[in-house]
C-alpha cells in the first residue's frame, strides 16, 4: 500500500514538478460560452516545460478541480469534478491526459497575454495569461471516459 502511494504522489510530483502554486480568476466567458480565465502559474526557477503548456495546463486544472475564483464582477464557476481523489482513482487516464498534452484540446491563450516574469520579493517566477477554456467540449470528455457523470445518466 505504501509504495503505491508514493507512486501515485511521484506521478503527481512529476507532472506538476516545478510549480509550486497558481491561480485562476474568471475573466468572464465568451461568445461561444468558453471560460476566459486569467491564471497565473509561480514556479522556483524558469519552467520546465514552454510557457504556454504551462499556463494551459493549469487553467484546465482549475477549471477541473479547483473552480474558479470570482473577479472584476465576473462569477465564480465550481469545479467540473467535485471529488479530488478522483485523479487518483482514475490514475491512468489523468497520468495520459496530463502527458500527452490532452489539457492543450481544451485551452487556448489569448493573443498577446502571456507574462512570464521574475519576483524579486518572491524570488518566484511567475508566468500568466489570459487562457479560454473550452468547458463544454472539456465536460463532455470527462463524461465520456467515466469520470463525471451527465445529466444524461440520471433518467
Amino acid at each position: 500500500m505504501k509504495k503505491v502511494l508514493l507512486t501515485i504522489m511521484l506521478t503527481l510530483g512529476c507532472i506538476f514538478a516545478n510549480a509550486q502554486d497558481y491561480s485562476i480568476q474568471s475573466e468572464g466567458v465568451d461568445n461561444s460560452g468558453n471560460y476566459v480565465v486569467r491564471i497565473v502559474v509561480s514556479t522556483k526557477s524558469k519552467p520546465s516545460k514552454a510557457a504556454e503548456d504551462l499556463v494551459k495546463q493549469y487553467a484546465v486544472h482549475g477549471v477541473m478541480f479547483r473552480g474558479i475564483t470570482a473577479a472584476k464582477g465576473y462569477s465564480a464557476q465550481p469545479p467540473l469534478i467535485n471529488d479530488p481523489s478522483i485523479e487518483q482513482t482514475k490514475k491512468e487516464f489523468f497520468e495520459a491526459f496530463w502527458r500527452e498534452n490532452g489539457y492543450s484540446r481544451y485551452a487556448s491563450i489569448v493573443p498577446s497575454s502571456m507574462t512570464v516574469m521574475k519576483n524579486k520579493q518572491t524570488k518566484m517566477t511567475e508566468t500568466s495569461a489570459l487562457v479560454t477554456v473550452s468547458k463544454e467540449l472539456l465536460q463532455k470528455e470527462l463524461e465520456d471516459n467515466g469520470i463525471i457523470q451527465g445529466f444524461s445518466n440520471l433518467w
